[in-house]
């Protein structure tokens, strides 16, 4: 839960990515084709006679979308521990499975390159050169640019460090980056169900068909209560098992991953306030709620300026010292201004998640995740072409 320097340079890293990953996932130009895609396994074939398209590399017999679904076919087990919730659970996107597919293709071609006097130069040909006899004039000029690109980077890297999706391999696909993290979001619903399901299960509780709970959560302390019902005896019992180890902390955060744009629930001020006052707690032991400000600063019992205590605890941590300065910036500033605005002139981040028939249900958003509340991506997936 812990928003150190690291995750927020993997952030913003990671929208860097996706950004330009969806950009060149929604080409007009791509190529059609009804090709389907299982990575070949298969290496008896010289790597001179490896087609470089789509049927050199793959056989006949699956899509991508079921290469996906099979990947993400996960049946959560009981293995008794006290927290079952998780809110990060292993996963495979398409990009991760697309990426496979080519590092088969291309450690292959990667080969063949490297047999040729000037291998650049051989690449060049293929894919710049229509005058060449080594043109590939059998792909699109989107597919001849992607596959420059994939061939390049390893033919300097030693392995692909990124890849251009716009390859002949994925001819009749449509990748899209904003469908992919809503993907990702239906996928952690489900499996957050089956935990919750198995913690009723584990305890014996079952809960009433056509019941519609609601499941709040209070920041820091990630204490847990249920509304909706008028049956003292159910409540008690759901709140001490979701209460239990780390259940209601895992699921705050399911929650905080689940949020769509348009949320009632958050606002920037209210989010950043959770974001310092957790990162302040978990790594001094001190709540803001509980310091005084002396001259626009948080102060300990005994004077201490809580930004230097917190420095201190950083260069402890032999997991964190290493980005500790970049850490003392972010959170430094966030402290200072939330002390110049006053801790309790900025609700605190407490979020509500409802729970009717097995499934969660998001509160004060529009996009749903819950189990038969997602026709709005599969018309949206229709719209722009996405199989997956």
């Amino acid at each position: 839960m812990r928003l150190n320097a690291r995750y927020i340079k993997n952030q913003v890293m990671a929208q860097q990515v996706l950004q330009r990953y969806s950009s060149k996932t929604n080409v007009k130009d791509a190529a059609k084709g009804s090709d389907s895609l299982l990575i070949q396994t298969g290496g008896s074939r010289d790597l001179s006679q490896v087609n470089y398209s789509r049927s050199g590399v793959t056989e006949k017999g699956s899509s991508l979308s079921r290469l996906y679904q099979s990947a993400n076919q996960k049946t959560i087990t009981d293995n008794g521990n006290e927290t079952v919730i998780d809110a990060n659970n292993p996963y495979e996107s398409e990009s991760d499975i697309a990426s496979k597919i080519l590092d088969e293709k291309y450690s292959r071609i990667n080969e063949i390159n490297k047999r040729k006097p000037d291998p650049l130069h051989y690449i060049k040909d293929k894919y710049q050169r229509a005058d060449s006899p080594y043109f590939r004039s059998d792909l699109s000029e989107s597919e001849r640019q992607a596959a420059y690109h994939n061939e390049t980077e390893w033919l300097f890297k030693g392995k692909a460090q990124s890849y251009d999706f716009r390859d002949a391999a994925f001819r009749g696909e449509t990748l899209n980056g904003e469908i992919q993290v809503e993907n990702e979001k239906v996928f952690q619903r489900a499996q957050v169900n089956q935990q919750i399901e198995m913690l009723f299960h584990r305890k014996h509780i079952q809960i009433p068909e056509g019941a519609n709970l609601t499941f709040t959560i209070s920041p820091i302390d990630y204490l847990l209560k249920v509304s909706g019902t008028d049956d003292k005896e159910l409540t008690q019992q759901i709140e001490a098992v979701l209460n239990s180890g780390e259940n209601s902390k895992e699921l705050f955060a399911h929650i905080i991953r689940s949020r769509s744009d348009d949320s009632s629930q958050f606002t920037p001020e209210t989010y950043e306030k959770y974001q310092v006052v957790r990162e302040m707690y978990e790594v001094t032991g001190y709540h803001l709620k509980d310091l005084q400000i002396v001259d626009g600063k948080y102060v300990t019992e005994d004077g201490r300026d809580l930004l230097d205590v917190y420095k201190e605890a950083l260069q402890q941590d032999p997991l964190l010292k290493h980005t500790a300065a970049e850490a003392a910036a972010h959170y430094g500033q966030a402290l200072t201004k939330l002390a110049r605005t006053g801790y309790d002139a900025i609700p605190d981040l407490v979020l509500s998640i409802e729970y009717k028939n097995g499934s969660l249900r998001d509160a004060g958003q529009s996009r749903q995740y819950g189990s038969g509340d997602t026709d709005w991506l599969s018309e949206w997936k229709r719209e722009l072409g996405v199989r997956i």
